[in-house]
């Protein structure tokens, strides 16, 4: 009979409310109008396997009287082209801030990046090579692995004393001599500049 189905209720992501409504195609234009139909002869539509299947087969039939709601689902295509350029999506990967902190790397990736040097130069395709380098991180003991998540901790330290500092400054960018210059010294530079004019 196959395979049981697994649950798709359990690793399903919540839905965003603001993101637009999908277009809708012209064929469920011509069924919302085939329900309309049925409502106003007083038809029943309990069995709706049967009645779709009746709409299906007049819409293949349908030919060149498919235009209007060709033109409907064209507007609403339209529409939700113009709601998904402002929605912009939740979190879009374009609207990402060029000045906040680089998560650091996992212990996991450290070693990969030393596992690839390792192995330049060899001819061995993308997919094999990371197939080896989890293996033979899985083959690791402990203790060998603990230079690469030692590494990996302290660069979640450096991490997050960035980004605190991100945050505390709202994203804009410290200058190299860690802060700028105080108002105080941009009065004196002024008034040294008033000085070499006089």
């Amino acid at each position: 009979m196959g395979r049981a189905k697994p649950d798709s209720r359990q690793g399903k992501k919540a839905k965003d409310p603001n993101k637009p409504k999908r277009a809708t195609s012209a064929y469920f234009y011509y069924l919302a109008q085939c329900r309309e139909d049925a409502k106003k002869a007083g038809r029943s539509l309990s069995k709706i396997a049967e009645f779709t299947k009746e709409c299906s087969e007049k819409w293949r039939n349908l030919g060149k009287d498919k235009k209007p709601f060709d033109d409907l689902a064209l507007a609403d295509k339209a529409r939700y082209d113009r709601e998904m350029q402002s929605y912009g999506g939740g979190r879009s990967r374009g609207n990402k801030d060029p000045n906040a902190p680089k998560k650091p790397l996992t212990g996991y990736f450290l070693f990969l990046a030393d596992f690839r040097e390792r192995h330049r130069g060899k001819d061995i395709p993308n997919k094999d090579l990371l197939k080896m380098a989890g293996e033979e991180w899985r083959e690791l003991e402990d203790h060998e692995k603990m230079p690469y998540e030692k590494k990996s901790q302290e660069g979640q330290k450096a991490y997050e004393i960035k980004l605190a500092e991100y945050r505390r400054t709202g994203g804009v960018p410290q200058s190299a001599n860690g802060g700028g210059a105080s108002a105080e010294d941009d009065e004196e530079d002024d008034d040294d500049e008033e000085e070499d004019d006089e």
